[in-house]
């Protein structure tokens, strides 16, 4: 099951990614662009002008294993020969090999020494892509924004900056709620979302995260063969496996990412995203990836903290941006801020509506 996202049609991009896919190879480039702008798409697709220009010295460098994982599904079908890395891997494993053209994706997740190491493996030049609205390590490391990157250079050694003002993936009705949970936003304007997709948002409250899943496994079931490329996101590893605990007990195959802090040895991950299984991982995990349906069980009150109450947040606008069609926000008690101060009028609230849906 090759993802549509890497089947792309140059006629097809708006003018400002057709800049990003032109530019000369010698120079460095910085993307910024918002969630569902086509960075992560962009960047194989400029791997791919590399390779066919200038040869296969270069690498791609991501943050995470899922997203790792899911663009070599896209490497494959691009064509591109060499394998992509995340930053763990690269800089423990491989000791931050040096390469003509480094690419970077989800730059805005590094701190401005690890930003460094890989200006510093950079023979020739850079490609790095970015949104500072999607950092969510606040208070857990130093990350620097996307704009401020310019200042490690003098200003005649500066990269070429470019911005991605359109959203190709989140539809309007989504886009309408993430922004009262975003930080660091542009100003909100309908214009620039394209998505033709219209299904109104699910916020629908259950008596405990038991019936959450259930409730999950259930549209699931009832679904099957409609639904094939579902995310079920959470905030954290523990809530994570005892999600899948309960998949399992309800008969649902799925595919599962998470982390012991205690123990790296007791962490899983079987995402595969060759498959329609569903995949269920933190919404750290699902930074760059997207989904048709995403459902977001056990949303929970932020942290009194201010620097952890803005990566929550922060967390929490990237897990409601990953689909590109059908959205369910599940909880239990009262609806937390800020989600408490969205519109009722921008979502619907009873499981009837998911019945009927169906």
């Amino acid at each position: 099951m090759a993802k549509k996202d890497w089947m792309i049609i140059e006629s097809e991009l708006d003018e400002d990614q057709l800049k990003v896919l032109m530019a000369t190879n010698d120079k460095s480039c910085l993307v910024s662009g918002c969630a569902g702008s086509g960075k992560s798409v962009l960047a194989l697709i400029k791997a791919q002008r590399i390779q066919k220009e200038k040869g296969n010295n270069y690498q791609i460098i991501v943050f995470t294993k899922a997203l790792c994982n899911y663009m070599n599904a896209g490497r494959k079908i691009l064509g591109l020969q060499r394998d992509f890395y995340h930053h763990w891997y690269w800089q423990n494993r491989m000791r931050k090999p040096k390469a003509d053209y480094v690419i970077v994706d989800e730059i805005q997740d590094f701190t401005r020494e690890e930003i460094q190491e890989f200006i510093n493996a950079t023979n020739k030049n850079f490609f790095f892509f970015g949104d500072t609205a999607q950092s969510i390590y606040q208070g857990l490391k130093e990350t620097m924004p996307v704009k401020g990157i310019n200042r490690l250079f003098p200003i005649d050694k500066e990269p070429k900056n470019f911005t991605l003002y359109r959203n190709y993936r989140l539809p309007l009705p989504v886009a309408r709620i993430a922004q009262y949970v975003g930080i660091d936003l542009e100003a909100f304007d309908e214009k620039t979302y394209k998505s033709k997709e219209t299904a109104i948002p699910k916020f629908i409250r259950y008596n405990s995260f038991d019936e959450q899943i259930n409730a999950i496994a259930r549209i699931l079931k009832l679904k099957q063969g409609i639904l094939s490329d579902v995310g079920i996101l959470l905030p954290h590893n523990n809530d994570v496996r005892n999600a899948s605990t309960l998949l399992n007990k309800y008969g649902i195959n799925h595919e599962v990412k998470y982390e012991d802090k205690e123990d790296w040895r007791s962490g899983i991950n079987t995402l595969d995203f060759n498959t329609s299984n569903p995949k269920v991982m933190t919404y750290h995990s699902a930074k760059g990836l997207q989904f048709e349906t995403v459902f977001l069980p056990g949303i929970v009150s932020f942290s009194d903290d201010a620097n952890q109450n803005i990566s929550e947040r922060k967390a929490l606008y990237v897990a409601l941006t990953r689909t590109y069609r059908d959205l369910y926000v599940m909880y239990s008690g009262t609806l937390p801020v800020p989600l408490n101060i969205v519109p009722s009028n921008l979502y619907t609230i009873s499981e009837t509506e998911i019945v009927k849906d169906i």
